[in-house]
C-alpha cells in the first residue's frame, strides 16, 4: 500500500499521496452525508401517509416535519466537545449507532408525539454528522485534493436524497397505511453499513497530535504519503498547535482577533447557502409547478429531474473545486442563481404562465447550486478555521446553516402563497447581497493547507 506506484500527485509542487487509500476512507466518512440526504429526502414520501394515519394538518404536520431541522441545530452544537475530547472516529461511531437506533425508532413510532421525539433525535444525529464528516475529510486529505474529497460529502447528500426518492416510490403503496414505516425503516441499511465501515478508518493525524499521540499520527500519515509529506504535515500541525499552546479552544477564543473574522465569514457563507433559496425551490418544487399550471402527474415526473440534475452537476463541482478555486465558484453560483431567480419572478408576472419555461429555469437554478454553493460551502467551512478551535467554530457555523434552513422551510409556503413573483425576487436579491459579501470578505483556500489558512487570518488580524 505504501509502494511508490500507489502514490500520485497532480502538481509537482505538491507531495505525492496514496490516492486510493485517502479516497476510500473519505468515502466512509462521507456516508454521514448519505444519511443526511436520506433522512432529509424520505419525509416527502412519508407526509401523505402520516397525515392520514395520525390526523395531522396545519401546525401539527409542520411541527412533525420541521422538528427534524431543530434536532439538526441541536446536534451541531452538542457534538463539538465530543469530537474534541474523544476524536473524530469515535464520534462518527457514536453518530452512526444513533442513526441505526433512530431509523428503527421513527419506523416503529406508535403516535405522532413519539414520531416527533424520534425525528428530533434523528435530526440531532444528522446535524452532528454534518459537522464531523466534512471535518474528518478535511483533516485527513492532502491540501491539493481536499476540495474534491470534501465535495464527496455533498455528493453523498444528494445520493441520499435520490435513494430516499427511490425508496419512497418502492414502498409507497397507497393501499397500505403503514407504508411510511417501511420508508423510514429502509434507512436502517445505509445506517448499519456506515456503523460497520467506520470501525475500519483511522483517526485524523491532526487530532492524534493534538492528543499527544504522535506515534499513532505518524502511522496514519505513513499510509497517506511518503517521508517528505509526513515530515511537513507533522511540522505544520505542531507549529499550529504550539502557536496557541496557552489556548484551550474555548468558546471565548472564538471572539479573538484571529478567529472572529473567520467565524463571521463562516456564518455568512453558511447562512447564504440557505438564503440563496435552495430549499425554497427544492422542498416546494411541486407547489411551484402547480402554480405554473403543471398538473400533479407531470409535476411528479418532472420532479425526478430535480434530483437527477442535482446529482449530475455535483460531479462538476468535484472536477472544478480544486482547479478554479472556491471563491470563483461561489461568485459564479450567486450570480447565476440570481439570474435564474429573476427569470422565475418574471415568468410568474402574467396569468398565462409557461410551465416549460418555469421548469427550465428551475433546472438551471438547481444545476447551478449543485456545482457551486451546495458543495463549496461545506468545503470552505471545513477549511477556514484554526486547528485549535475548529470543532467549535464548525459546529456553530453548521448550527447557523441549519437555523437558516429552518427559517427558509418555515416561511416559503407563505411567500409562495402571497406572491411567487415576490418570493423569487426576494431570494434573487439575497443572492446579489451574497455575491458582494463573497467578493469583499471571502479568502481563497484552494491549495492551501489548514495551517496556511490559519496564518492568513493572523495576517488579516494585524
Amino acid at each position: 500500500m505504501n509502494s511508490q506506484n500507489t502514490f500520485s500527485t497532480t502538481n509537482s509542487q505538491h507531495h505525492p499521496y496514496n490516492k486510493l487509500y485517502v479516497i476510500s476512507i473519505s468515502l466512509v466518512a462521507a456516508m454521514g452525508g448519505l444519511m443526511f440526504g436520506f433522512d432529509l429526502g424520505i419525509i416527502t414520501g412519508v407526509i401523505p401517509f402520516i397525515t392520514r394515519q395520525f390526523s395531522l394538518q396545519g401546525f401539527s404536520l409542520g411541527w412533525v416535519v420541521a422538528i427534524f431541522e431543530l434536532g439538526c441545530m441541536a446536534g451541531t452544537l452538542g457534538i463539538a466537545h465530543f469530537a474534541n475530547k474523544y476524536g473524530r472516529k469515535n464520534t462518527m461511531i457514536f453518530i452512526s449507532l444513533l442513526l441505526v437506533i433512530t431509523s428503527l425508532g421513527v419506523a416503529l413510532a406508535p403516535n405522532a408525539s413519539m414520531l416527533c421525539l424520534w425525528r428530533f433525535i434523528q435530526g440531532a444525529s444528522v446535524g452532528a454528522a454534518s459537522v464531523v464528516s466534512p471535518m474528518y475529510i478535511a483533516e485527513i486529505a492532502p491540501a491539493q485534493a481536499r476540495g474534491k474529497l470534501v465535495s464527496l460529502n455533498q455528493l453523498t447528500i444528494i445520493l441520499g436524497i435520490l435513494t430516499a426518492t427511490i425508496s419512497a416510490y418502492y414502498f409507497g403503496d397507497v393501499n397500505n397505511a403503514d407504508s411510511w414505516r417501511w420508508m423510514f425503516g429502509s434507512a436502517l441499511f445505509p445506517a448499519t453499513l456506515f456503523f460497520i465501515c467506520v470501525f475500519f478508518i483511522p483517526e485524523t493525524p491532526r487530532w492524534l497530535i493534538k492528543a499527544n499521540r504522535d506515534t499513532d499520527a505518524q502511522k496514519v500519515l505513513t499510509k497517506i504519503g511518503e517521508k517528505d509529506f509526513i515530515e511537513k504535515e507533522i511540522r505544520d500541525i505542531k507549529n499550529s498547535l504550539t502557536q496557541h499552546i496557552t489556548k484551550k479552544g474555548s468558546y471565548r477564543d472564538l471572539l479573538g482577533v484571529t478567529v472572529l473574522p473567520a467565524l463571521l465569514v463562516g456564518f455568512g457563507i453558511a447562512i447564504l447557502q440557505q438564503f440563496c433559496g435552495v430549499n425554497n425551490v427544492t422542498q416546494y418544487v411541486q407547489v411551484i409547478f402547480e402554480k405554473a399550471n403543471i398538473n400533479l402527474n407531470e409535476g411528479l415526473f418532472k420532479g425526478m429531474f430535480v434530483g437527477l440534475v442535482f446529482f449530475v452537476f455535483t460531479f462538476l463541482a468535484i472536477l472544478l473545486v480544486d482547479k478554479i478555486g472556491r471563491k470563483i465558484l461561489m461568485l459564479l453560483g450567486t450570480a447565476l442563481m440570481a439570474f435564474f431567480l429573476f427569470l422565475l419572478a418574471w415568468s410568474f408576472q402574467s396569468d398565462s404562465i409557461d410551465g416549460r419555461l418555469v421548469f427550465f429555469f428551475v433546472m438551471g437554478y438547481i444545476g447551478t447550486f449543485a456545482f457551486t454553493l451546495g458543495p463549496v460551502v461545506w468545503v470552505l467551512l471545513s477549511e477556514i478555521y484554526p486547528n485549535y478551535i475548529r470543532e467549535k467554530a464548525l459546529s456553530l457555523s453548521s448550527c447557523m446553516l441549519w437555523t437558516a434552513t429552518f427559517i427558509v422551510v418555515l416561511v416559503s409556503p407563505y411567500l409562495l402563497d402571497f406572491s411567487p413573483t415576490f418570493n423569487f425576487l426576494l431570494f434573487a436579491v439575497l443572492n446579489v447581497v451574497g455575491f458582494v459579501f463573497i467578493w469583499f470578505y471571502l479568502p481563497e483556500t484552494k491549495g492551501r493547507t489548514l495551517e496556511e489558512m490559519e496564518e492568513i487570518w493572523m495576517k488579516k488580524a494585524k
